[in-house]
């Protein structure tokens, strides 16, 4: 499922995911007339691109990977986006794929633009506490693990007032869609705005007809823009002629650790055992800390969760782990955990001090989403002569041959680094941590899940296995 470069095979449309982040550190009828956003279709909303992440994951899953990662809220979007450019039977496949079939009905689809608009807002302007969704995990309501310090609602940290570091940076939460289409191909001005203004996309025309090259530099330079510079170049073939649209999306996240780990020059490398501790292992650079952080540990699912928040704590990284972890008891708990289940666990967490050893991380997964989307039964948005995406286009000028746009690829790529401090330098040394003995020991040397969630809109920035970090 993996490609090392991307095809521009094209023949009408080509649809291509980008997500990127720079890590340092129920009865649907009732809500259909809804004009404004509500917290039951938002929830829905939330678990279709979380279980859709989960149901990929299954299915690219391959028995000698190394790594699984993908970006569920950067799929989400794009697929979201296609459900209201299709019609009939696209968009009938495109409801059940996403698990949204209860919205079906006429009003159903403006009802899923309005919760997916106003939760991406909350997510890209990055908004602490609860939002649409009214909730945040309860261990957010404690501030340490000292329980002098929670019970006392008038306490101070006043040495605060006399250090020297620098203001904290806020995370950078950017998530862009950009259709590129072909000049002349006249568009549907309607769906244009909604797509703008619920879905934060770009319009723009190239000319892939007689200037293919001259577009793929375009498309390149606005994912080199909007990924500032992390990727600087997506498409490396020259598109086909016959290409008319490119529906491009583009993740970045970048974010500091509310607890640094150790300073880069006292990462060492670690035994890690791709396959359990009965095997072989493999040496990886592995970074140590110590602090407060979420924890709890799940007899149900034989598996402990630590979370790792980032400094203005809205997103965290959830780092879910099998008791004497290997390959197949990852598998195992993959398909137990399904957003609903997940965001239970994440609700038991309560701050705990810990000591914790956690492999440095710089992960690029590239995949070609078509058949695994076709294996759940999204097929005709890949076929040239049932697609449906006529939403895209103006109801009455555009032929009916020449408007029969279709998808040949869905490309998706996700480019993730997990490393010691973010933009500012941590405190902690290994000394230090490993003469003091908290209650929780999380040392990460098996194969592990990274749930990477917004936490006031619960949305997966990243989701997947790692099963080996070299």
């Amino acid at each position: 499922m993996q490609r090392e470069s991307f095809r521009s095979r094209t023949r009408y449309v080509f649809l291509l995911l980008l997500g990127l982040a720079l890590l340092i550190g129920k009865c649907a009828p009732s809500v259909y007339a809804q004009s404004a956003p509500s917290k039951t279709v938002s929830e829905d909303v939330v678990a279709s691109i979380n279980n859709l992440a989960k149901l990929l994951c299954e299915k690219l899953a391959t028995p000698a990977s190394k790594t699984e990662l993908l970006s569920p809220v950067s799929i989400g979007s794009m697929m979201l986006l296609l459900l209201r450019a299709s019609k009939r039977g696209t968009r009938d496949e495109l409801f059940n794929t996403l698990q949204l079939s209860a919205y079906r009905k006429r009003a159903g689809g403006s009802a899923i633009a309005k919760n997916f608009g106003r939760l991406l807002k909350e997510f890209t302007h990055d908004i602490a506490g609860p939002g649409i969704l009214l909730d945040v995990p309860a261990w957010q309501a404690t501030r340490s693990c000292n329980p002098m310090i929670d019970d006392d609602p008038d306490y101070t940290d006043d040495d605060d007032e006399f250090l020297d570091d620098p203001p904290i940076q806020p995370n950078v939460v950017q998530l862009a869609n950009g259709i590129f289409l072909q000049q002349g191909l006249v568009n549907n001005s309607t769906f244009v705005r909604m797509a703008k203004e619920l879905y934060q996309a770009q319009m723009a025309y190239v000319n892939y007809r007689e200037q293919p090259e001259e577009a793929r530099n375009i498309i390149n330079q606005w994912v080199n823009e909007t990924t500032r510079g992390r990727i600087e170049e997506i498409i490396v073939d020259t598109f086909d002629r016959t290409t008319q649209m490119v529906i491009a999306n583009a993740l970045y996240f970048k974010a500091t650790w509310e607890t640094f780990f150790n300073e880069p020059q006292y990462t060492r490398p670690q035994p890690f055992f791709p396959d359990g501790e009965q095997s072989s292992s493999v040496m990886v650079p592995t970074m140590f800390t110590a602090g407060c952080f979420p924890y709890h540990s799940s007899t149900e699912l034989d598996a402990r969760i630590m979370g790792f928040p980032y400094r203005n704590r809205t997103t965290s990284m959830y780092v879910i782990l099998p008791n004497s972890s290997d390959r197949a008891k990852l598998r195992q708990l993959q398909t137990r955990l399904d957003s609903a289940s997940l965001d239970r666990l994440i609700g038991q967490m309560r701050l705990q001090k810990a000591i914790v050893q956690f492999p440095r991380l710089h992960v690029t997964n590239s995949y070609d989403l078509k058949l695994v989307l076709q294996q759940l039964g999204l097929r005709t948005l890949f076929n040239r002569s049932k697609s449906n995406l006529r939403a895209l286009l103006p109801d009455k000028t555009v032929p009916e041959t020449d408007a029969n746009l279709y998808v040949t690829d869905m490309l998706h790529k996700i480019d993730l680094e997990v490393n010691e401090r973010g933009t500012e330098g941590g405190a902690v040394t290994i000394t230090a941590m490993e003469r003091s003995l908290p209650p929780v020991n999380f040392r990460v040397k098996g194969p592990f899940l990274i749930a990477i969630r917004h936490d006031p809109t619960k949305m997966l920035l990243f989701y997947g296995a790692i099963f080996d970090p070299s």
